[in-house]
């Protein structure tokens, strides 16, 4: 197995190879005395549904339906934690979401936008806090210009209590922090020019406003609770109570590449553990582990730890969609669509490096799409 260790310097950029390519079968190394309880999240027949994963001798085993969420349309918006998702979707012009505890499989519903017409504006991302969702949206006004709003939803009403905040620039992004809202916006009269509100959670005001330059991509919180916004070539980490600003550079083709994640996770080191990108890799979408204190990426091409007959017929892997860490384990949760079979997926656990190991797979109905260790 060979994986790739990606740093901020160009001559020590792919460097790292634990061994070679692999050239026979791989063995499953099962551990029958490590329990392990997972809600994973299945995108079938163009609904996304959740099920629970538990042990058994064999390894992992379908145990049953997360009963308490409500299966929604694939087409929504998504934020995440470690523990909670919400999801904003609409039906018939009705907007809903649904907040989603893992832990606790409980569900909390609001209706929202009850006082508009859902389906006249344009939502453009959602984030939640333990009291308060956030929508952000714009919606055109005849013979006006476009408003850009970020609505505050207290979670201890039915979605009816709420504020609108009224920004001059269309929000892209959401992600709180210490009693603070940080809204990446976009100012649409300037291409590429971006900009980050920050706004006071107790007041509702506008505190001020950052200037983030050209080609600002996403924001997402450390385990600090800094926010990282992230650019094509660099990710600054700003304190979100003094506003100090720290910059890491990446080298020329050592970026991590999780700017076009479609999930995420972030561990308790650190690290974020996401969906790469690779043209060149048998299979183009592929796991990675990003370590923001050593500013350094490991890759997992599947051609590396599995066989050409594991890759194609055991596993038949189309590509990463979804990945996640078992902490307690030390596990590294893969989910992926398998090849010509778009409606089915599967989950591969594997040990990380140094000490790799692939530990089992289950094959799943429905392509992964989150996965949270409960």
């Amino acid at each position: 197995m060979k994986t790739y260790n990606l740093v901020a310097c160009i001559i020590m950029a792919f460097s790292f190879a634990a061994c070679d390519k692999s050239t026979e079968e791989s063995s499953e190394e099962l551990s029958m005395a490590l329990n392990a309880n997972y809600t994973v999240f299945l995108k079938s027949n163009n609904q996304l549904t959740a099920t629970i994963l538990g042990s058994a001798k064999a390894g992992l085993v379908v145990q049953n339906a997360a009963t308490n969420f409500k299966d929604i349309p694939l087409s929504s918006f998504k934020f995440r934690t470690v523990k909670e998702v919400s999801y904003y979707y609409t039906s018939n012009c009705r907007a809903t979401v649904q907040i989603y505890n893992a832990v606790s499989d409980t569900s909390t519903m609001l209706s929202v936008f009850e006082d508009i017409d859902s389906c006249s504006i344009e939502v453009t991302a959602i984030a939640h806090t333990k009291d308060e969702l956030f929508v952000s949206y714009e919606q055109a006004i005849e013979g006006k210009d476009k408003q850009y709003i970020v609505r505050s939803i207290s979670l201890s009403s039915d979605g009816s209590t709420f504020i609108d905040i009224v920004l001059d620039k269309k929000p892209v992004d959401l992600m709180p922090s210490s009693n603070r809202l940080f809204v990446m916006t976009s100012n649409e009269y300037v291409t590429d020019e971006f900009h980050l509100s920050i706004i006071d959670l107790k007041t509702k005001e506008n505190l001020m406003e950052l200037d983030l330059g050209n080609d600002a991509t996403k924001l997402l919180k450390n385990i600090s609770d800094q926010i990282i916004i992230s650019y094509p070539e660099l990710h600054t980490t700003l304190n979100p109570i003094t506003l100090d600003k720290k910059y890491t550079m990446y080298g020329e083709g050592t970026a991590p590449g999780f700017l076009s994640t479609i999930d995420s996770f972030m561990d308790g080191a650190g690290r974020i553990y996401f969906q790469k990108t690779i043209p060149s890799a048998i299979i183009a979408t592929v796991p990675a582990i990003y370590d923001f204190d050593k500013n350094s990426t490991v890759v997992y091409l599947f051609e590396n730890f599995l066989s050409e007959s594991e890759l194609n017929v055991k596993y038949s892997i189309a590509a990463t969609t979804s990945i996640s860490y078992d902490e307690e384990n030390g596990y590294v949760l893969i989910g992926y669509q398998k090849k010509g079979q778009v409606g089915n997926g599967g989950i591969l656990r594997i040990s990380p490096t140094p000490d790799f190991k692939i530990i089992d797979n289950i094959d799943l109905e429905g392509v992964p799409q989150s996965i949270f260790v409960n």
